[in-house]
């Protein structure tokens, strides 16, 4: 079991970056952090170019916060889209954006 806390980088652009793994470990500082992320005004950007592995725990979080269609997904990469597609939420990820 590997149990690397992952880091978040909240800066006052309204923009949060996870680092490291977004696993079922890792969740419930996710949720308080996007918790704090909503807390700010205007529209929201989740960078996730530092994510090393995610697994379902925290594409559902982030399923969930992206239905307010405040929060944009930057920076991730073809093996997080992968992920959405397996589990059936690409159409959460943004065209706009693209993979990284």
């Amino acid at each position: 079991m590997n149990e690397k806390e992952v880091e978040s980088v909240l800066p006052a652009d309204a923009t949060l970056k996870p680092i490291g793994d977004l696993t079922i470990f890792e969740a419930g500082q996710f949720h308080d952090d996007l918790n704090a992320l909503y807390q700010q005004e205007g529209p929201l950007e989740l960078d996730l170019s530092e994510i090393d592995r995610m697994d379902s725990s925290c594409v559902q979080l982030i399923v969930a916060a992206t239905r307010s269609g405040r929060l944009t997904l930057k920076g991730y990469s073809a093996q997080i889209r992968d992920r959405f597609e397996q589990i059936g939420f690409s159409q959460f990820l943004s065209n706009e954006q693209g993979a990284s």
